[in-house]
């Protein structure tokens, strides 16, 4: 009878696991196929940024130290350290829409008048702080001057959500889920500047190689998509994580609960 009530028990949690699964993957309302990478940084140690994507746009670790995240473990910058995830096909489709998005706690103010966040290439697009407030920008022609927009206000030692989105058109910056700006600035083209370091189409964590540019401070749960998210999926993600989005973290909950199912054997 005990034996019968433990499989019986089993059974119903195994099942439990599964159905959150697919409301995980349902409640998003964002298509699989739309997410370029996920970088959750819970690894909690090591040299490597995990893409949770399932499209292995894994990221090299340079001097971050881990620490505790927005959620679960985050890499901490000193203006020094940073992470880059090589270019790739997946990471290049922005032309036709993205999103850029990720999780900011500043620990100094910025050396320059701007600080990367997180970046591909030379503005294409790229997050990052200035002495207030956020900015995002992609390149139109390979210049920004004309396509950046600011907004939102950080405060040191506090987690700000950071986001980018653009439709082929418009350009809007979100922060902490409301969108503080936005302005037409029509298709860009993405073309290298003369000034781009090398690994060109490279995404950088907390840097642009170049000194006076680097991050200092906390970032976690990083991603991009190559569309742009709603503002209710941007709130879903800032509210409950990315890791609810990412197929590689679904496909091993389903694993384990087909795994208990077996083993009541």
């Amino acid at each position: 009878m005990k034996t019968l009530v433990a499989r019986l028990t089993c059974l119903c949690i195994s099942l439990i696991v599964v159905s959150l699964c697919f409301t995980d993957l349902g409640s998003a309302k964002i298509d699989p196929k739309s997410i370029m990478g996920v970088w959750l940084l819970d690894e909690g140690r090591g040299d490597i940024a995990t893409d949770s994507s399932g499209n292995k746009n894994d990221g090299k670790i340079v001097g971050a130290k881990w620490t505790d995240g927005k959620f679960g473990k985050a890499l901490e910058f000193d203006g020094s350290s940073h992470v880059e995830i090589l270019a790739s096909k997946t990471t290049d489709d922005i032309m036709n829409g993205f999103t850029y998005l990720i999780w900011v706690k500043p620990t100094a103010a910025p050396p320059n008048v701007n600080t990367r966040v997180i970046e591909r290439d030379w503005h294409n697009p790229t997050i990052q702080i200035g002495s207030t407030d956020f900015y995002g920008s992609i390149a139109v022609n390979g210049d920004q001057a004309n396509t950046n927009i600011r907004g939102g206000t950080w405060k040191m030692g506090n987690w700000s959500f950071v986001a980018i989105t653009h439709d082929g058109a418009v350009l809007k910056l979100y922060v902490n889920g409301e969108m503080v700006n936005s302005k037409n600035i029509g298709k860009p083209d993405a073309k290298p500047n003369a000034t781009t370091p090398p690994n060109q189409g490279a995404i950088w964590l907390a840097t642009w190689k170049a000194p006076g540019w680097d991050f200092k401070g906390v970032l976690d749960e990083a991603g991009v998509f190559n569309t742009p998210l709603s503002d209710t999926d941007l709130k879903d993600i800032m509210n409950n994580g990315l890791e609810k989005l990412a197929p590689v973290y679904s496909i091993g909950k389903m694993a384990i609960a087909w795994g208990a199912v077996k083993n009541m054997k």
